[in-house]
């Protein structure tokens, strides 16, 4: 038998993190989405560590961390004292060199989505209820027990009391969510699950600015821009149980005209009621009916930065919003600040480079009506949001 909680025997308090800094040869980092909309991606990490005496190799029973160099161990990563990753290792790749001199060990890691792509739920029906309120429902079920920390903030809309069927990926799920709301579902940096419903982003504040005059914000070295039809819709079907028969159909005949139909289809929705499933066709029309020349992407180097500008930089995680200025040496205008919502952050770090590069995607342009509120809450001049 084994007994746990004997004094000067056992370890409290579970995992104790060691700092591996002096041997690890690079790190990078990839978190975020690759286009609008689409879910975010689980954050992806990888380390390369420099290894001679086999501390990490799991075969050296003599190592001081064996026998704890295993799969899903928890792994953090912070550069200036700030958690810029959080998550598990997925493999230990051992590359062992002719000498113990060139062992080199790659460590595999990936975010908490990884544990929530492998749990499916039993069935069940769950109350109508709001997007936050199913988010942490489903994540309390006892089957899920999701054992992480998570935040869940405000949703606008409404779920319907539909079936949940049997092996539903729980993932899968909280993404449908996700887009039901039109919110944003991720790992943030701290390893923190976060549901975030689309209010928080509409009439955006800035709270970090990248800029190329060398004061004023945070200096970039390169920036990227795109113009095209990617996130070009012009003609919306959206459904839900709510009436499994009829889609809502919603499109633009000017821009159809001048565009030609471009659809996007969305069947699978959770909003409870008819009404709100066709205001979100709508809603989607009004963003995504006219394509919108952005900035889609800078690169930092913080190395460049003072120590302020690096906490600051490092310090803004996915789905905050971020202002990107572009300064032009010939024609009108000769400035152009756009509001932008931070959708991706990738790390490259090796000794003496600390590469950022952050993408982004487009701001709503609507002014929406908030009560209280001295910018956006003037009758006849902004708009309700659905």
């Amino acid at each position: 038998a084994v007994s746990y909680g004997l004094l000067d025997t056992g370890t409290l308090g579970g995992y104790q993190m060691v700092d591996l800094t002096s041997m690890v040869q690079s790190v990078s980092i990839t978190r975020g989405r690759n286009r609008e909309m689409e879910q975010f991606n689980g954050g992806t990490a990888q380390l390369q560590i420099y290894d001679p005496t086999r501390l990490l190799d799991p075969l050296n029973t003599a190592s001081i961390y064996y026998p704890f160099v295993a799969p899903r161990q928890p792994v953090q990563v912070l550069a200036g004292g700030v958690i810029i990753y959080t998550g598990f290792v997925t493999d230990w790749d051992l590359d062992y060199g002719y000498t113990t001199n060139a062992n080199v060990t790659t460590v595999a890691c990936a975010d908490a989505f990884t544990v929530l792509a492998n749990q499916s739920m039993n069935a069940v029906t769950p109350s109508a209820e709001s997007s936050s309120a199913r988010v942490a429902y489903v994540l309390t079920r006892p089957e899920v027990a999701y054992q992480g920390p998570y935040s869940v903030g405000t949703g606008s809309s409404t779920l319907g009391a539909f079936p949940i069927t049997e092996g539903t990926n729980v993932l899968s799920y909280l993404q449908n969510v996700a887009c039901s709301e039109q919110g944003y579902l991720f790992i943030a940096s701290n390893g923190t699950l976060t549901f975030t419903g689309r209010a928080a982003v509409l009439n955006p504040i800035s709270s970090i600015a990248f800029v190329d005059t060398g004061s004023g914000g945070i200096p970039y070295r390169t920036l990227m821009n795109q113009y095209g039809d990617e996130l070009l819709y012009n003609y919306i079907q959206t459904q839900s149980p709510a009436d499994p028969a009829n889609p809502s159909t919603t499109s633009d005949a000017t821009s159809i005209a001048l565009y030609q139909a471009q659809q996007y289809t969305k069947l699978d929705l959770l909003n409870s009621t008819v009404a709100e499933v066709a205001a979100l066709g709508n809603y989607l029309l009004g963003r995504y009916m006219d394509p919108v020349l952005r900035f889609t992407g800078v690169t930092v180097q913080l190395a460049a930065l003072s120590s302020a500008d690096q906490v600051t930089a490092l310090s803004t995680d996915l789905t905050r919003i971020a202002s990107v200025q572009k300064t032009y040496s010939v024609g009108s205008p000769a400035s152009v600040t756009q509001t932008l919502i931070v959708s991706g952050i990738k790390h490259s770090i090796t000794p003496g480079s600390h590469v950022v590069e952050y993408t982004f995607e487009s701001t709503d342009q609507s002014a929406y009506f908030t009560l209280d509120d001295a910018i956006f809450g003037i009758l006849d001049t902004n708009l309700l949001a659905f």
